[in-house]
């Protein structure tokens, strides 16, 4: 584990996806598929969808249960997409031009409680919901835009129902089936929506909550050097990234860029981590916490931050409430059991952590 260390036991748990659309309802999914739409029964095509105000109070009820030996609550850090098509717009001007909404929009337009950006801030005044960038959306707009000014019959069904992410296009790279990475491109030409798009996440980003972001994750990691600049000159310090990153060459390939001994601490420049740990709850391959616990092990051990890596689908009950108390079950597990094996232990906010960064 090379890069920056800490001197305390800090845990951080990133959330990725808050704020972004996925699947609008269990009947929308249902639909989709009886149309003969190619739509992967994945876990997030069906149970993640935008949350409610049960689903943050049942996770605000689950971090305040657990506290560190300061008596400070746990801490989920959501990765937040501040905005999604305005699938109106785009129909409205013949999808030849691409229109956003803030996600506080969509939250009305999903029928979404009220109180919803309330509750949100609830949580950050009791400082244990701290958002960050997760980018402006989750999705690889001008790929998509191209398919539906072709006609795609599957992408326009898909975009009636207010869903994206439909596999098996012809013409797209397998790495950008369903348009999720934000920041796919197939030609340069594509790179300054991109640098604009960031440029407005961030000042959307601050719109909506009031601050600057401290740390940007690019949707699916997936992220190319040459918007490093735009990112840290909107004023955001902290890029998280993987060890071998990738990010599309100027003909739609794939290329990587290693970070693993990129992630010292300097002055006046973006900076670069890597998450260490991951929790998925309701992924079909999880058993239990005991690799997650290893790997708070390894990262402890290696004087590094234990940043989880997680999403919102493990914790959303919108479209299966079973699923929400499991993933909020485990979750509480986790936490309780790295308090007892650690019982020194601190619970921190990204912003709070990458402060404790040291070469």
């Amino acid at each position: 584990m090379p890069g920056p260390k800490v001197t305390k036991k800090i845990v951080v748990i990133e959330a990725d996806d808050y704020g972004g659309i996925r699947i609008p309802s269990a009947k929308a999914y249902i639909k989709l598929k009886n149309a003969g739409v190619d739509i992967d029964a994945s876990r997030y095509n069906l149970l993640d969808t935008l949350e409610d105000t049960a689903d943050l109070a049942a996770l605000f009820e689950t971090l305040s249960s657990v506290k560190d030996h300061n008596g400070h609550a746990a801490v989920m850090t959501p990765f937040v997409n501040v905005a999604n098509p305005d699938f109106d717009k785009v129909k409205a001007g013949n999808y030849q031009t691409y229109f956003y909404e803030p996600f506080t929009t969509t939250y009305q337009k999903y029928g979404r409680d009220a109180a919803m950006m309330t509750i949100w801030k609830q949580g950050m005044a009791a400082g244990i919901f701290t958002p960050e960038l997760h980018g402006k959306e989750h999705i690889s707009v001008q790929p998509w835009m191209q398919q539906l000014q072709k006609g795609n019959s599957q992408l326009l069904t898909a975009f009636n129902e207010g869903f994206v992410a439909v596999n098996n296009i012809d013409g797209v790279h397998a790495y950008a089936q369903e348009f999720r990475p934000e920041f796919y491109f197939t030609n340069s030409s594509q790179k300054e929506f991109l640098h604009t798009s960031i440029q407005q996440g961030v000042q959307l980003f601050k719109e909506i909550f009031g601050y600057l972001p401290t740390s940007f994750t690019p949707s699916n990691s997936h992220f190319h050097p040459d918007f490093e600049q735009t990112v840290y000159n909107a004023g955001v310090k902290f890029l998280s990234v993987g060890h071998n990153n990738p990010y599309s060459t100027d003909t739609g390939e794939l290329a990587f860029k290693k970070y693993t001994f990129n992630q010292g601490i300097k002055s006046n420049v973006l900076n670069f981590y890597i998450r260490n740990c991951a929790f998925e709850p309701n992924d079909p391959a999880y058993k239990n916490i005991d690799i997650t616990m290893q790997q708070v092990a390894a990262a402890f051990s290696n004087k590094k931050p234990a940043i989880i890596s997680t999403h919102r689908v493990n914790f959303g009950g919108v479209i299966n409430t079973k699923n929400r108390d499991k993933g909020l079950k485990e979750l509480q597990y986790l936490l309780q059991n790295i308090v007892k094996r650690w019982p020194d232990v601190v619970f921190m906010s990204n912003s709070d952590m990458v402060k404790e960064l040291k070469n």
